[in-house]
Order: C-alpha cells, then structure tokens, then sequence
C-alpha cells in the first residue's frame, strides 16, 4: 500500500525518498482516484500523488491503483495545505492539479477555500521552476476568483492566451466532469512558475 500516514515521521522520509528526482504529478483532492488511473495508464515513468483529506476516499483510491498494480504512485490522506507543508521539499512538484475544488459558494464559506494566501506560499515553495499549477472549476465565479488570485503573484504567468479556457476538453477524467460538464460550462486555468 502506498499511503502515507502523517502520523509516521519514517513514513514521511520514505515518501520525500521516493519522489526524489522524479518527475511528480500530485492531484490535490483526488476524490475516487479516476485522474490518477487515467494519467497512470498512460504514464509509467513519473510519480504521481493524490491528496485526499477523507479516510475513506484516500483507502479506497489507494486500494483501486494497487489492484490495477501501479506502484509509481502514494496516496495522502491529509489537507493539501499540511501535505505540501510536510511531505514536498522545496522544488519537487511539477505539475499541481487541483480539479472541481470544494467552491464554498456563499461568501461566509470562503474561509473555507483551498486557494488561500498560506496554502499559495506552500505552491509556490513546492512548485519546480517551469512546473504547472492547472485550476478547473464548473462554477465562473471561483474561476474568476482564482484566475485573480493566481495572476497576483509575479511568480506565476498564465499559460493559456485567454484568462480561462472554457469547455477546453471534450472528456476529462474525472467523475465529476462526467456529471457535470452536460449541464454546466467547464473553467480550466494554468499557470506556470517563473
């Protein structure tokens, strides 16, 4: 099993070991699991890594890429903020995908977001020079929230030529996307560091 239990110092330098010069895709709220089966199908060579705060979501995605007998990929089960802040050195992610975060739609709620100023220190920090930060939302408003927020840091630029790309795919792996994109317009945002 390749999770990683934060309750376990030795686990935590196994895992900063076994992303050690390695090209890592890390799916920030990885749900199910199905981007990561997805691009690991495709992909053999780099690592990749999801971050999932539930217990149970994070045991049942890592159980789903065992079955299929990926073994270049670990499972987080935690809050993106605290895995960037204690599993990733500085400079060892190179793409960071954060995919239908939690939108927290009324304004109270927004405290609530992922896109904070203290988890963006830990992006920035984590991010490999060139590496890649992709945003998709189905709801405008956060994406236009978090297009502002990216485009605020110098050390960020945009990568697409319009702020959001709409509806950039015809299918995206997630189950999400599945129920979704029928009935909403898809946001994808993409930014690189400097």
């Amino acid at each position: 099993k390749n999770e990683v239990l934060l309750k376990e110092e030795n686990s935590i330098l196994n895992f900063i070991s076994f992303i050690e010069n390695k090209r890592v895709i890390v799916d920030l709220g990885c749900g199910h699991g199905d981007f990561l089966i997805y691009n690991l199908e495709k992909d053999r060579e780099s690592v990749f890594v999801g971050i999932e705060i539930s217990r149970k979501r994070a045991y049942k995605t890592s159980e789903r890429l065992a079955k299929r007998n990926f073994n270049n990929f670990a499972i987080i089960n935690c809050s993106g903020e605290l895995a960037l802040k204690v599993c990733f050195p500085s400079e060892s992610i190179d793409e960071l995908h954060i995919l239908f975060p939690d939108p927290w739609l009324k304004k109270d709620q927004w405290k609530n977001r992922i896109l904070k100023p203290s988890f963006l220190v830990q992006v920035l920090r984590t991010l490999k020079k060139g590496g890649k930060i992709f945003f998709v939302t189905d709801i405008k408003e956060y994406a236009k929230d978090a297009f502002y927020i990216f485009n605020s840091f110098n050390e960020l630029k945009n990568c697409y030529n319009k702020p959001i790309e709409i509806n950039l795919y015809n299918e995206f792996p997630t189950l999400y996307y599945k129920k979704m994109s029928p009935l909403r317009e898809i946001n994808y945002i993409c930014f690189e560091k400097r």
